[in-house]
């Protein structure tokens, strides 16, 4: 009984408590072990993959189909880092490479005529390479 409430007291969707405890007692010792021990590395998974607690099994059906001796490949986290913007995206960034390339904008100049002549020199500066 104590294991039983040690692996509900971690898994993470908390449905159906005696059916859950009816499918770990129909477990042998040794499958209730291997249940247990498997468990965090389930739950890594899931937290890992951003599993919404609706796709997670009831800890019945976990246990019932022998879920724990599924093979967990755990991947790391995604990073969720956004493309880097072009030069010409904002009036910040075309400041930036325009100070990086040496073209100064002009008196009067608006904002489409110096990122012309900025791809211009961009595009010199290319074919010299």
């Amino acid at each position: 009984m104590s294991n039983f409430n040690n692996l509900w007291s971690i898994y993470p969707r908390k449905v159906s408590k005696r059916m859950a405890q009816k499918a770990f007692e129909r477990l042998t010792l040794q499958e209730q072990t291997q249940a247990i021990e498997a468990m965090p590395d389930h739950i890594k998974y899931w937290k890992t993959n951003e599993t919404a607690l609706a796709f997670i099994p009831h800890l019945s059906t976990w246990l019932n189909q022998y879920r724990f001796e599924d093979e967990i490949v755990i991947e790391e986290p995604k990073q969720n880092k956004r493309p880097e913007l072009p030069w010409y995206s904002s009036e910040e960034l075309t400041i930036k490479k325009a100070q990086e390339i040496g073209v100064q904008a002009y008196a009067g100049e608006g904002w489409q005529q110096w990122r012309a002549r900025i791809s211009q020199r961009i595009k010199q500066l290319e074919e010299q390479l």
